[in-house]
């Protein structure tokens, strides 16, 4: 098998390092294949510690209806003001240079929103 080249390291846009509960935009990778996420979405950071020029586990939000989901949180999206999901079974670590801050203030999500969004994300793990 040929060597592959590695893909770059990129400066981050943000600019200090990313805060569990927060919420910011990700562009994920266009070379996604279904069911993965692609193109640029909110996502909840998940990682208790972070570095500005490191990785972050994050998971993403959806505004497609997510009835019959049931590893969707419900909740208003702190970015867009319309309804939308968090899907609880797609962690994700991605670099931080792939996050984008939504404006001036970071939002932070609720600790109540928070412990239910964990909860049925520890569902998916084997613990």
């Amino acid at each position: 098998m040929a060597e592959e080249t590695p893909p770059p390291r990129v400066a981050p846009t943000v600019k200090s390092a990313p805060r569990i509960r927060q919420v910011y935009w990700c562009k994920l990778p266009d070379d996604a294949q279904l069911p993965e996420f692609w193109k640029t979405r909110p996502v909840l950071i998940m990682s208790l510690k972070t570095t500005l020029h490191g990785k972050v586990t994050v998971l993403p939000f959806s505004t497609k209806s997510q009835p019959d989901n049931p590893h969707a949180y419900p909740m208003q999206s702190p970015l867009q003001a319309k309804q939308a999901w968090v899907i609880c079974d797609h962690l994700m670590t991605v670099a931080v240079s792939r996050l984008s801050p939504p404006g001036r203030v970071i939002p932070r999500i609720s600790e109540a929103d928070f412990e239910h969004i964990k909860e049925r994300a520890l569902k998916n793990l084997p613990y």
